[in-house]
């Protein structure tokens, strides 16, 4: 039975996981027609929801939008808002707003908090070292194993974020590189050396309320380094089949909730989305360990778990945003299958810049594709678009989703949709899906 309560909701972003979110709230069997906003949104989303063209990167401009409509609830899609401290803005404003204020936020954007945070908490994590000083981080160098990790303390403020290096010499130019100055520096370059470790990769997106954090279906992502140093989200499945319950269990024991009290008791209580990028380190029988903090869904998180949900996705994330999920029980997922998704990436590169492409003809053939492919497996097929932009780089998304009662034939159903699509350019991993396949 519909609410006949308007809800109005503002999405701050324009990537896959802005549409999937759109997707999910428009597809509310509780809340008839509700109002959303998407700033900037894309080319997709202006055909289905009210796009907001406005500067995303001013907290006092998205806060004046919230007001100026009315908004029920503000979700963040782009991380670096939380760092210039939004969510404080908003509630000084009585508005709500789902994520971490700045304090809290520290977690994902300072990697030397992160690091000696897991470490003061017994938190298992990649052995790591950080340098200011570029003798030592270069004696430091010939006492590690290759290939290792190098980046940035903050995650933020640098567009090269983070480099992996396979040899000495590499490293000692790696180093010496990022720990000299530039005239545009603001403050002394800090840097983390840190151990790659083998073995599948998991994430455990959860929500929070400063005081519990409830799981996700947990993810398995595939994310390849691209030439600027950034993790490129290729696709992923849920939930993937090697965690079982008592796995679940050790993770949650050993790294969710001491994270979540830990917070409390320093004063940073988080609340909103957290997510937890875990190695089962291979070299250790397989124990998880914690990567790094993320304070948002990358876009083929929100692909697969949005699908898989059987709350209501606004009352959650008010219930998140108002710091109350008493109510909710751990753990969310209805639908008795997977769900998979393939990111396709198409670009039409210019010498100074690359320009959207906008396929017009493609989207709106979209929903004539997903009714043939409905017939070839029992199966939701599902297309969500995004832009990614870079240093000189403009990119398109496409992002093939396919929720089935098993993971091969949502694979097969998703590799359908992606190997149907006509793009002046395409590029996708061709491998999603085969580590679930146990």
């Amino acid at each position: 039975m519909c609410n006949n309560e308007i809800v109005r909701i503002l999405i701050i972003g324009s990537g896959a996981k802005e549409h999937a979110l759109v997707w999910k709230f428009l597809a509310s069997e509780n809340f008839a027609d509700p109002e959303i906003y998407a700033c900037p949104g894309n080319f997709a989303l202006r055909k289905i929801v009210d796009c907001i063209d406005a500067d995303i990167k001013d907290p006092d401009r998205i806060l004046e939008i919230a007001i100026a409509r009315n908004i029920d609830l503000t979700i963040i899609g782009e991380s670096e808002l939380f760092e210039k401290d939004i969510v404080s803005k908003f509630k000084a404003a009585n508005k709500f707003i789902l994520g971490p204020t700045k304090a809290a936020a520290t977690i994902e954007f300072s990697n030397y908090f992160a690091k000696n945070f897991m470490l003061q908490n017994d938190i298992p994590s990649a052995r790591s070292a950080f340098f200011e000083n570029l003798n030592l981080a270069n004696a430091y160098l010939t006492t590690v194993k290759f290939p290792i990790r190098i980046r940035f303390d903050k995650v933020f403020n640098k567009e090269e974020t983070s480099t992996v290096v396979y040899d000495l010499e590499q490293a000692l130019m790696t180093v010496e590189e990022m720990l000299t100055p530039s005239v545009f520096e603001k403050e002394k370059p800090l840097i983390v050396i840190e151990e790659i470790l083998e073995g599948h990769q998991i994430t455990i997106n959860t929500l929070a309320d400063g005081t519990r954090a409830l799981s996700l279906p947990p993810v398995q992502s595939y994310r390849e380094d691209d030439d600027y140093g950034h993790l490129f989200d290729r696709g992923a499945f849920a939930p993937t089949p090697i965690l079982g319950e008592d796995l679940m269990a050790e993770i949650r024991y050993k790294i969710i909730d001491p994270t979540i009290n830990a917070l409390a008791k320093l004063g940073r209580p988080y609340s909103g989305l957290l997510s937890f990028d875990l190695v089962l380190d291979a070299n250790d029988n397989n124990k998880p360990k914690l990567l790094q903090y993320r304070t948002n869904l990358l876009d083929s998180d929100a692909q697969v778990i949005l699908p898989l949900l059987d709350e209501e996705l606004f009352e959650i994330f008010m219930a998140a945003a108002k710091e109350d999920l008493s109510f909710y029980k751990d753990g969310f997922h209805k639908f008795m299958g997977s769900a998979l998704a393939v990111n396709v990436v198409s670009s039409d590169k210019t010498e100074d810049y690359i320009t959207p492409i906008h396929s017009l003809e493609l989207l709106e053939s979209i929903d004539h594709q997903l009714e043939n492919y409905q017939t070839i497996l029992s199966g939701m097929p599902l297309m969500f678009y995004g832009t990614k932009n870079l240093k000189q780089n403009y990119a398109e998304i496409f992002g093939a989703t396919a929720v089935a009662e098993t993971l091969v034939d949502a694979q097969i159903l998703a590799y359908k949709l992606a190997d149907a699509l006509q793009l002046p350019s395409k590029t996708y991993a061709r491998n999603i899906g085969d580590q679930g396949m146990l």
